[in-house]
């Protein structure tokens, strides 16, 4: 190359040089500056002509205008599914669906249907929380106390499982037949009264039962061999007595003025305290009648007998409604002395059998047809000895004697498992889901009888093999002020 100034020419010779370009900030985009600096080589390079121009990369820089700070959800957003364990945590966090919102994403049907099914969900598990147990529940008194608050010592009592040697009248007196004497004791003073005895010849007292709220202080006590009597408790003279040496004595128990007594014969006699002589017979039974028990409003009467027959007496129209023409049977395969009528609903009638049935049957009598079976049945295959509606909430407590085993071709193994652990116990069951909520070991021996408090709250049990009564509290009244008084003592004394 010539210069014009001199005539000097220079003479550059070209070489291979490798040069580290720093891009300029005013022509380069922030998003550059932060990538990893390139390195440029060139063959050949004019200092003259470069320095004339700015510099520019040979390779255009590409422009992000996306935001860096809100992410659009991929597809494949993160590895959730490389194991089992991760899969069910992404599944509980609603990762795994397209229940994450997106802005570009459209709803889908199939986010409305797993939103509705989180719904239904929810809701489910909302109404199958356990509700905590009602206070007026015996799961709430008896459950949580499980034993007994009063013990009387009880020698001598009859050991006859279909005797009834023990009551509890309205005015809070409990008495108690020992062979041939009769006490009672004052529950609130505490004061042990020897009422009566009754002579060799009248045999020993097999039943007994307090009056109604009108006449409290009245006891009527039957003898074995069919003496029946009416004892003025408070001024303790006797008022009445029904002889009937020819049949003896079941089941007895008051409506009013009226008393009806079962006898060996299959026969219930009535009786009226303002009269002499007895007032009615009652002809359906062909063995003796373990159980009596009136209606609370006093309308029916029910009787079981020896055979397992059941029957129901209209008072007002005089007539059986299981007899005759109607053909309506109710039945159990053993021995019937458990009665008891609901005082919640009209005409639902509980009954026990013994040895070999051991069921709790439930009826309504007043739908009563021809070849119908009971509502509800509670296998237990252990003898039932007496039954009591609770008064304050819908459920059924039963006492009970000895068990036995169950046969191996039975076909209903729900049994097996219904009388565990129920032999000699004191048992609560709900309704009408007749599940047993409360079971306790109410003796070591099996319980004969027992008797409800005039409240409903507490319950009387005796053991005649054990020589021993105590008390219960199994359910609360609605407005009882005294719930948890001397709920943790255990008192214990003699009746005798």
């Amino acid at each position: 190359m010539s210069d014009e100034y001199g005539g000097i020419t220079d003479t550059i010779t070209p070489t291979c040089t490798t040069i580290k370009r720093t891009p300029s900030r005013a022509s380069v985009s922030s998003t550059y500056s932060t990538r990893k600096r390139r390195r440029v080589s060139v063959a050949s390079l004019d200092l003259g002509q470069d320095l004339a121009r700015p510099l520019v990369p040979e390779t255009p820089i590409e422009e992000i205008n996306g935001d860096r700070f809100v992410t659009v959800r991929t597809s494949t957003s993160l590895p959730l599914n490389i194991t089992p364990r991760t899969n069910r945590i992404a599944k509980a966090f609603g990762l795994l669906d397209d229940r994450v919102l997106s802005p570009t994403d459209s709803p889908s049907p199939f986010s409305d249907r797993c939103f509705r099914s989180l719904l239904r969900r929810s809701a489910s598990e909302l109404f199958s929380t356990s509700r905590a147990a009602s206070l007026l529940s015996a799961k709430a008194n008896l459950g949580a106390r499980n034993h007994f608050v009063l013990a009387l010592d009880g020698p001598g009592m009859s050991t006859n499982l279909f005797a009834s040697p023990m009551a509890w009248s309205h005015a809070n007196c409990i008495g108690v037949a020992f062979k041939y004497d009769v006490y009672f004791q004052n529950l609130e003073s505490r004061a042990v009264v020897h009422l009566c005895r009754s002579s060799l010849s009248d045999g020993t007292v097999h039943s007994i039962d307090w009056g109604g709220k009108s006449k409290p202080y009245l006891l009527a006590l039957g003898t074995t061999v069919g003496d029946v009597r009416v004892i003025d408790a408070e001024k303790r003279m006797q008022l009445v007595d029904w002889v009937d040496g020819a049949h003896g004595m079941g089941g007895m128990h008051w409506n009013g003025d009226v008393l009806a007594v079962g006898r060996t014969g299959g026969n219930v006699t009535l009786f009226d305290i303002r009269m002499r002589a007895e007032i009615a017979k009652i002809m359906g039974h062909k063995r003796r009648v373990h159980g009596v028990k009136w209606s609370v409003d006093g309308r029916h009467l029910a009787t079981g007998d020896d055979s397992g027959i059941v029957h129901i007496w209209d008072h007002r129209a005089s007539d059986l409604l299981t007899t005759g023409d109607k053909n309506i049977r109710m039945k159990h395969k053993g021995p019937v002395k458990a009665l008891s009528w609901s005082p919640w609903q009209h005409g639902l009638l509980a009954t026990g059998g013994g040895s070999p049935d051991g069921e709790i049957h439930i009826w309504n009598t007043g739908k009563l047809a021809p070849s119908s079976g009971p509502m509800h049945t509670i296998p237990l295959q252990t003898t039932i000895t007496s039954l009591h509606w609770s008064p304050h909430c819908k459920e059924l407590l039963s006492t009970h004697g000895s068990s036995w085993a169950v046969p191996q071709t039975s076909v209903r193994p729900v049994a097996n498992t219904s009388a565990v652990g129920v032999e000699n116990s004191l048992a609560v069951h709900s309704y009408p889901s007749c599940r047993r909520i409360v079971n306790v070991k109410a003796h070591s021996a099996p319980v004969g009888h027992s008797c409800m408090a005039p409240d409903g709250c507490s319950v009387f049990t005796v053991s005649p093999k054990e020589e021993t009564i105590k008390m219960f509290r199994v359910w609360s009244a609605p407005d009882d002020k005294e719930k948890n008084e001397g709920s943790d003592m255990t008192l214990r004394s003699t009746i005798r």
